[in-house]
Order: structure tokens, then sequence, then C-alpha cells
């Protein structure tokens, strides 16, 4: 299921599932401090409910007091004022106590046992103190015996209510400090065990989520090498997310280039064979023409048999370059390297110039070139052919064109340096791509085809080194390359020549 949703839905579910539980932990969290207040509520409520029988108690006690220094010392005023003070307020603080009470049956009971005997008891004392007040000690100490029996029941029954409420209170209170440490406890272990869990699960989930994208993308990194080496690609990633439709686009490029690649090859094929060969032929031909071999021929007839045969001579150069061009991108040529004196390129290539040179005006000079490299001679020759064959067609007559090697660290650095009309420096990266020239006109005017020096930068960084122009408009260049002066590390493989080729 998951496979078929799109990577913003993933988001929204990991983000989902994170805020539940989060949810989850403030609710656990939240109950367990409304646990906590309960706990507090119920024990103030029990401080209140002790505090409150305490003083109904006092009440009791100072009424009591008051009546027994009555009967034994005589003196009815003073104690008959605090006896019936405390009566008075007696009432009164039972509602208050009754109040706190209210909400729980059980203590309501036991508060309104406790106020009948108490108002029973207050009745009893309070008639003996009224046969006092009225100077019938007599009677008073006779009811006084009389009562004393129901008083004390009376007596022991309020006390007896008063001590079970306040045990009742005081077990709650006794009870307060564990369930406080408790609850704290709990409260300590819900938020390290909250936070933990949702730690753990955040970096599970993320972890989970990036896992799977990284693994699809590591994939798609995968079948794009597979793709620079021509091998076969990774299959299909399942799912409709992002990374599938770009997984999906990926091989569909690369079966249409795959097309491409054989529209080309079956033009290369049809360059090779149909146009070189009868090509070939044409140039034969017009050689023979021109030589006279069928005839002699007027001026207008030389010279247009001379411009038909320098045409044929550049198209057959420019399928040559191709076909070379495709080779190198292609992988299909080897580079047969070995430890060679650069003087001998450098002596061939001049050699197989001079004529152009001296046709063009154009002398060629050598400078000191007693170095090793580690190259494949032939190819070398290729480069340094090219090089010097573009400097002397765009060097002014009776200029000079000079060849040079100097070591340079690890590599032996080749300088073809001309006095020709330089090139402009936004073109001095761009004349090393595919059919680019300094000037639209060159092709025409100077021959070539553009892909000289593509082949040339390929070749080079076949052998591990680097090619570059260094120029001032007016002033002349030097094209440079390096080759290693021994055999690098790794070499590089046929299959990468594509790379270095189209860069």
């Amino acid at each position: 299921m998951l496979a078929n949703w799109n990577l913003s839905q993933k988001g929204i579910l990991l983000v989902s599932v994170l805020l539940v539980l989060e949810l989850v932990f403030i609710g656990s969290m939240y109950w367990l401090l409304q646990e906590t207040e309960k706990i507090v509520v119920r024990e103030e409520h029990s401080k209140k409910i002790v505090g409150e029988t305490n003083r109904v108690l006092q009440l009791v006690y100072d009424a009591g007091n008051a009546a027994a220094e009555f009967q034994t010392q005589g003196q009815p005023p003073p104690a008959a004022k605090r006896f019936h003070e405390a009566v008075d307020k007696l009432p009164e603080q039972i509602d208050v106590l009754k109040d706190i009470c209210k909400d729980n049956p059980h203590y309501l009971q036991r508060v309104q046992v406790f106020e009948s005997n108490t108002l029973k008891l207050m009745r009893l004392v309070g008639f003996a103190m009224k046969l006092a007040e009225e100077g019938k000690l007599g009677q008073a100490m006779v009811v006084g015996k009389r009562i004393k029996p129901k008083y004390t029941i009376l007596r022991k029954a309020m006390f007896d209510e008063t001590r079970l409420l306040m045990e009742e209170q005081e077990a709650i209170l006794k009870d307060s400090p564990a369930i406080h440490s408790r609850m704290r406890m709990l409260e300590k272990i819900s938020l390290v065990f909250g936070l933990s869990v949702n730690v753990v699960l955040a970096i599970l989930m993320a972890l989970f989520f990036t896992k799977g994208i990284t693994a699809r993308i590591n994939i798609l990194v995968s079948n794009t090498q597979r793709l620079a080496k021509g091998e076969k690609l990774n299959p299909l990633l399942g799912g409709k997310d992002e990374i599938s439709l770009l997984d999906q686009s990926f091989h569909k490029m690369t079966q249409d280039l795959k097309e491409l690649e054989e529209v080309k090859q079956q033009f290369v094929a049809m360059v090779s064979h149909d146009l070189r060969t009868p090509l070939t032929s044409v140039k034969g031909f017009l050689e023979l023409l021109a030589g006279g071999v069928y005839g002699d021929l007027n001026e207008t007839g030389e010279h247009r048999a001379g411009l038909a045969q320098r045409n044929i001579t550049r198209l057959i150069g420019l399928i040559n370059d191709l076909l070379d061009y495709e080779k190198l991108q292609s992988g299909k040529f080897s580079l047969d390297c070995r430890e060679i004196d650069v003087a001998s390129p450098i002596s061939r290539s001049i050699d197989a110039l001079r004529f152009f040179a001296e046709k063009e005006n154009v002398g060629l000079e050598v400078g000191e070139a007693n170095l090793k490299a580690y190259a494949d001679e032939e190819r070398l020759v290729q480069v340094l052919v090219n090089l010097i064959s573009n400097s002397v067609k765009f060097s002014p007559k009776g200029a000079t064109v000079t060849v040079t090697a100097v070591p340079k660290e690890n590599f032996v650095e080749f300088n073809v340096i001309d006095q020709g009309r330089g090139v402009p420096k936004n073109m001095q990266e761009a004349i090393f791509e595919r059919f680019k020239q300094v000037k639209t006109t060159d092709a025409t005017e100077k021959g070539g085809t553009g892909l000289g020096l593509p082949i040339c930068k390929a070749l080079v960084e076949c052998h591990g080194g680097r090619i570059g122009v260094d120029s001032e408009e007016g002033k002349g260049s030097r094209f440079w390359f390096t080759i290693p002066v021994t055999k690098p590390e790794e070499e590089l493989s046929p299959a990468l020549v594509e790379q270095t080729a189209t860069r």
C-alpha cells in the first residue's frame, strides 16, 4: 500500500504517527496531573475535616469544663456564661463541618450522628445547669446523678464517632506522602518512557523513511553508472512515488539512447561503406584526371579539377574524423602505451607536415625534446599533427610554428606555439567541443571539421593527461598537453573513453 503513496503522503504519515504519539504522551501526563490534583484536594479536604472536628470538640470540651466548674465551685455567672457561649456556637460549627462533608455520604452520616448525640448531651447538661442557675443546687445535683448513665452513653457515642472520623482522615493524611511519592514516580516513569518511546520511534520511522528513499536513490545512481559503462540497468522500481516515476523516465531515456545509438551506428556504417569508398574512388579519378592520364586539360579544366579534388579531400577528411570520433566514443580502440622517446613523435609529425608548411610559407621549429614518456606513439603523432596543422593554417605567411617538450613534475608538457590570430578567451574551452570553431567561416576558408581538437582532447585524457590553450588575440597561441612520464597506477580503460570524449 505504501508503495503507491507519493513522498509527500509518506511524509504526512510520518508526521501524523509522531503527532499521535505526542498526543498520547501528553494525554497520559495530563491524566497523572489530574490524579495528583485529586489527591491534593482530598488531602486538603481531610485537613479541613480534622480542623473543623477539633473546633467542634473544643466547644464540647469548653461546655463540659464550664459545667463541671459550675457544679464544683458553685459560681454560676462566669461558668454559666462560658457554657452558654460554647453551646450557642456548637450548632454553627457543626453546620460548617457538615458542609465540608456534604459530598461524602459516609462522612456526613458520621457528622450527623455526632451532631445528634452532642445536642442531646448538651440538652441534658443544660437542664442541670438551668436548675443550678435558678439556685436549686440540690435538685441540680439529683438531676446530675440521674442523667449520669445516659450522659456517659451519649458522651461515649459522640467521641466514638469523632474518633472514627478523625482516624479515617488521619489515615488519608498518613497515606498521602506515600501516594504523592508513588504519583511522582509514575510521572517520572511516564515522562522518561514517553520521551524515550517518542525519540526511538521518531528515529526508527525517520530511518525507515530515509532508508527507503536513499535505497531507491542509490538504485538511480547505480543506473547512471551502469548506463555510463554500458551495462544493463537495474529492474524498474515498484510504486508510484516521484522516485519511481523518475526511474521510469530514466529507463525510457536509456531505451531512447539505445535506439539513437543504433541509428548512429547505422549512419556510421553508411558513411564508412556507402560514402567513403566511392569518394575515395572519385578522388583517385580526379587525381588521374589532373595528372593528364585522360588527356591534357585547359586552364579552366585544371582549376575545376583541382577545386573538386580539394573538396573531395576535405569531405573524406570529415568522414575520417567522424569515424575516429565514433571509435573514441564507443571505446572501440585501445592504446598501445609504452616508454618512448618524445623526440620521435615530434620528428614524425614535423616530417608529415613539412610539405604543407612550405606550401603555406610557414616555418617549423623543434626545441629540445630529449625526454621519455609513457604513451602510444601513433596516437601521440595524431595529436601533434592535428595541433601543428591547425597552427600552420592560422599562421601568417613567413611566421614560424615552434614545437617543444619540457618536463613538468611527473609529466611531459608538449607545446605547439604559433604567431597566428589567437583564440578569444570566451572560446578557449569551447574549441575542444564538437564542431566548435573560432569563426563559422573557418570550415570553408581554412578547411577542417570541428572534430580535430575534440579528438585530441579525448586521446590526451585517455593517456591520463590534460590539454588546453593559452592565447591572446592578435598575439598567437600556445596549445599544450601533458603526457605521463611513467605508467599511471590506473590506466584509463576503453570503457571510459566515451566519458572523456563527451565531457
